[in-house]
């Protein structure tokens, strides 16, 4: 109970952290919104990640629900320093030149932010990391597990790093659990890049591995490898699905995702934040009604709202007469095969996701390392493979996004 009650103090200080995941360049997507933010290259793009998943199971590593997510390592004159993604990403580089925690913190308050948990935190796990990383340059992405020794009760070591996620069970005499144990904090490494790496769309994968660094201090570092390799199978018909219906749909949504009257990324935002409303709804039914409706409520200008949506021009005041009431249709209503098209190629994209989720799940109940919703379900957060996320949106995405509403 302290662990939670502790980081749900820090994430309700840190803001806009956890946004990082969903909204900034350089996070990984699921495979079925590809279709709005790269339309039908985005969709293709998805399909053959999935089939290539499919194909080398040894590929998929474990998503940790771990909070917050923190840079670290070293620059090219070997210099230590923790940061968030925001810092990394400062075009000044003011960001990285951060070499102590007392330097964290007065660059925070040079900005005029409060992050006194956070401060405290890497005040905490400073020393175990620049440890762990002597005799490396580049930086480590990782996401903090347990800030705090875990206890061990009846040979299982439980944590909980997000309010909102999975609570994790994890044997204690596993090798997971080996580098948990006696430790003061734990994060689970994902992602590496270079010293000199201009942002976070440079970030590589490390499959599973923890790279360079070293478990020899008292913070764990904790590889994202997948304790059992899982055995996946493919879905002909679901494959063959997605297939047709890309090759169906796929003109009519390039030119609606590329020619809408605002800026694309806007545009792109406007689904997967829909989506985003709907899987907390629990109701993926209708979506292409559901969304005319969402525009409709969505606070936008009236301009473009008519832009997108139409509008109508009667008859002079007084005169109700419906003959002389017309329909000016919308930039949705001129595209709405693409827009029904999208669609169905998102519900195409995300059955076979599913399918694939469904499978990882399943050899993940034999795994030593074992998590759970709040309701009780056995599930992971996710999967990571080929630069993208499987990730059940109906299990964690909604209890996660359901709780930061």
């Amino acid at each position: 109970m302290w662990l939670a009650e502790s980081l749900a103090t820090l994430k309700s200080k840190l803001g806009t952290i956890d946004q990082v995941i969903f909204e900034d360049k350089g996070h990984l997507d699921h495979p079925e919104d590809l279709v709005f933010l790269q339309d039908v290259d985005g969709a293709n793009r998805a399909l053959v990640s999935m089939q290539k998943t499919i194909k080398r199971p040894k590929t998929v590593t474990i998503k940790w629900d771990g909070y917050p997510a923190l840079i670290f390592g070293r620059n090219q004159h070997g210099k230590f320093s923790i940061m968030d993604k925001h810092m990394f990403n400062k075009k000044d580089g003011s960001g990285r030149q951060i070499f102590s925690p007392k330097q964290f913190q007065q660059y925070d308050q040079a900005r005029g932010v409060d992050r006194s948990d956070l401060h405290r935190l890497i005040s905490e796990i400073w020393s175990g990391l620049e440890k762990a990383s002597r005799g490396t340059k580049g930086y480590y992405w990782g996401d903090l597990l347990f800030n705090k020794p875990l206890m061990n009760m009846d040979g299982v070591y439980n944590f909980k790093a997000n309010p909102n996620g999975i609570t994790y069970s994890v044997k204690a005499k596993s090798s997971v659990g080996r580098l948990l144990t006696d430790k003061t904090a734990g994060i689970a490494v994902h992602q590496q890049l270079s010293p000199d790496a201009p942002t976070t769309d440079y970030a590589q994968t490390l499959n599973g591995s923890i790279g360079q660094l070293k478990n020899n201090s008292d913070v764990a570092i904790v590889p994202s490898a997948m304790p059992i390799v899982p055995d996946l199978t493919p879905h002909g018909n679901l494959e063959k699905n997605a297939q047709q219906t890309i090759a169906q749909y796929g003109d009519e949504v390039k030119k609606m995702m590329n020619s809408a009257p605002m800026a694309r990324n806007s545009f792109s935002q406007l689904f997967t934040t829909y989506i985003n409303k709907r899987i907390v709804s629990g109701n993926l039914k209708d979506l292409y009604k559901g969304f005319l409706e969402y525009v409709n409520n969505r606070s936008m200008s009236d301009t473009m709202k008519k832009k997108l949506l139409g509008y109508t021009v009667g008859a002079p005041a007084g005169n109700i007469a419906e003959a002389q009431v017309q329909k000016v249709p919308g930039y949705l209503d001129q595209n709405k095969d693409g827009l029904i098209g999208a669609f169905k190629i998102w519900i195409a994209l995300y059955n076979l996701k599913m399918h694939i989720v469904s499978q990882l799940n399943d050899a993940a109940k034999d795994s030593p390392v074992q998590g759970a919703l709040d309701d009780g379900t056995k599930t992971h957060e996710g999967f990571v493979s080929n630069g993208l996320k499987f990730v059940d949106r109906m299990g964690f995405s909604r209890q996660n996004l359901a709780g930061r509403a």
